[in-house]
């Protein structure tokens, strides 16, 4: 630093103290050294040119002072503070130029930052469009490799897009030219336009059928929404589904004709064992065999009951498989049921020359609303396989009963001392077509307790095993039903009812009317719709008994015409070996009440006893 910046910061220094100072202390100072310097000189200069000083010498440049001081001081009043204000000036240009300069850097910086980043951001959008062209590039070779036909629309229903499955199976090259067959061709638009109105107003899929040139499609629309929820398009999606529907139809028509023949091969064995079950039932009531004789009519009645129970399996589980069972509740008395229960089982173990025990602990109300049949088929299926598996020992059968409310609780125990089931196994037992291994030598369908297990469940029960392999085995089942008003003990009842008996084959005949006169009842048969008809016309009846297959026309045919044109008011009881039709088939033709062949005589006395008043 040189001696004249020195001296200029030293005398802006002094100056600046100066003028930080009161005006009058500045004038003040600068008119004394003013005054001082002027007499000075003159003092000097007096001196110089006279040799001496004089009094006057002093005092005139003191005037002379004191004359100019103000002038000087307001001249270098005004200089100071033009300095001063020029100086504060360049300092607050210098902060200025120094906020500008701090401005254009960060400028300079952001634009730097701006430019790497818009760098950045240009190749991150380079690289994202890539990827998003793969993935349409992708998405497209997926959409044209499906076997579906795809198609999608904008929100205005214009055709935006399709797959090349689309146009293969319409001819065609491209979208452009689907609009242009869709504009001609109104029915084919009507089946891609099918539910776009709900589709919109809905905004959720709709799935519909269609045909296209011979192809049958499973369509499905769905909406193409954006992040606020508006619709922005519709996508379809056919798929192929007519292999499909020949192989569904071709399943309903297989079970449609399995069930005819089913249906068929009821009624063809329920006749003769109709026949078998029924006539043998009416000889072991005769009293005229003992004996070996007795024995071999019983193991007939069993054999026939136990084929039929066979059948009966064979027909619920066809029910099963096309959901069509049904369960018939029916007033019941009780300790008949009961009876009927015990008696055939004593039957069956007797085959066998097995022990037989039947306990009963417990009351119930006399009367309860139940399925006699399934809770007979039931019991059958236990106690003949028990009976089957058993070679030594014998059966005990324990009912326990007591009510609960207005319900009747009840429990069948039935033991048996035969062969037992492994634990591994009985967790499988109820399988269908399962059997035990190791039991060749009591073969059966495999079917029962299956369709024993289905029974239970449609009657609300349960069925539970407990068994020990080689021991044997206790399968117990439980039930609740409710009670129900019996047969009103002030009512008139009448011990002999003239029956109107429609059946076309003799030996049906032959069973129902023996049974029939041997309970009391006068018998009127007819073998033919029409007979029965002219029947009904001429005599005073008490209840008709119809078969369902008649040579002329069906049963419900002929309770159609009691019914609708002569006015019917007696009970109406089908006799059928058909046990596929449900009960809501038999209310809508006015029949009152059902009896399956095989025909026995408990059977026909507990039914009979309803309308016997």
């Amino acid at each position: 630093m040189n001696i004249y910046s020195v001296c200029e910061q030293k005398l802006k220094h002094w100056v600046s103290r100066l003028y930080q100072k009161s005006v009058v202390y500045l004038s003040a100072v600068l008119g004394f050294f003013l005054t001082l310097f002027i007499t000075v000189v003159h003092c000097a200069l007096s001196y110089f040119f006279n040799g001496a000083i004089s009094i006057y010498d002093v005092i005139q440049p003191l005037c002379y002072g004191a004359l100019l001081t103000p002038f000087v001081v307001f001249f270098f009043y005004q200089v100071f503070a033009d300095v001063e204000n020029a100086r504060t000036q360049v300092k607050d240009m210098k902060k200025s130029l120094a906020k500008t300069y701090v401005a254009m850097i960060n400028q300079r910086d952001r634009n730097l930052t701006l430019t790497k980043d818009h760098e950045v951001l240009r190749g991150q959008k380079k690289k994202v469009e890539k990827e998003l062209e793969e993935q349409a590039t992708f998405f497209s070779a997926i959409v044209d490799l499906t076997p579906d036909i795809i198609m999608y629309r904008d929100e205005l229903g214009n055709i935006k897009g399709c797959n090349d499955n689309m146009l293969r199976l319409l001819g065609i090259k491209d979208a452009a030219q689907l609009v242009e067959l869709l504009k001609d061709d109104h029915e084919l638009d009507d089946i891609f336009a099918k539910f776009d109105d709900i589709l919109k107003m809905n905004k959720s899929d709709v799935t519909y059928e269609s045909t296209i040139n011979g192809v049958v499609y499973q369509m499905r629309k769905r909406p193409a929404v954006n992040a606020e929820g508006n619709l922005i398009g519709i996508m379809l999606y056919g798929h192929d589904i007519t292999k499909l529907k020949y192989e569904q139809d071709l399943l309903e028509k297989t079970s449609r004709d399995k069930s005819n023949f089913i249906s068929t091969l009821s009624h063809e064995l329920r006749t003769p064992l109709n026949g078998i079950v029924g006539l043998s039932d009416i000889l072991m009531q005769t009293g005229r065999f003992n004996g070996d004789d007795m024995r071999n009519l019983k193991a007939i009645n069993v054999s026939a009951v136990t084929l039929g129970n066979i059948f009966n399996d064979v027909i619920d589980l066809n029910k099963f498989e096309r959901q069509t069972f049904n369960v018939i509740y029916e007033k019941v008395k009780w300790q008949d049921f009961l009876d009927d229960f015990e008696t055939l089982s004593h039957l069956m173990t007797e085959q066998k020359n097995l022990d037989f025990k039947f306990n009963v602990e417990g009351k119930v109300a006399e009367y309860l609303l139940l399925d006699p049949t399934r809770l007979r088929q039931i019991l059958w299926n236990l106690t003949g396989n028990a009976i089957k598996f058993t070679k030594k020992g014998g059966i005990t059968i324990n009912v326990k009963q007591h009510m609960n409310g207005d319900a009747a609780e009840l429990s069948f125990a039935i033991t048996d001392t035969g062969i037992g089931i492994a634990k591994e196994e009985q967790e499988k037992i109820f399988g269908l077509y399962y059997q035990v291994e190791g039991t060749k030598q009591s073969t059966g369908t495999g079917i029962g307790l299956h369709v024993t297990k289905n029974l239970c469940q449609a009657l609300n029960g349960s069925v539970h095993l407990d068994s020990e392999l080689g021991k044997g085995s206790t399968f117990t089942v439980k039930f609740s039903f409710k009670q129900t008003d019996g047969v009103s003990e002030s009512r008139q009842v009448k011990t002999s009812l003239r029956v109107l008996l429609v059946e076309d084959v003799d030996l049906n005949i032959l069973v129902a009317r023996t049974m029939l006169e041997k309970l009391g009842h006068k018998v009127f048969v007819a073998k033919t719709g029409q007979e029965a008809i002219d029947l009904f016309k001429s005599e005073e009846l008490d209840l008709a008994l119809l078969d369902m297959q008649l040579p002329d026309m069906t049963g419900f045919d002929v309770a159609d015409v009691f019914v609708n044109e002569l006015g019917c008011r007696i009970p109406l009881i089908a006799l059928t070996a058909n046990v596929i039709n449900d009960r809501q088939e038999y209310e809508k033709h006015h029949i009152d009440g059902v009896m399956n062949k095989p025909l026995s005589l408990s059977k026909l006395v507990e039914n009979l006893q309803k309308y016997q008043e």
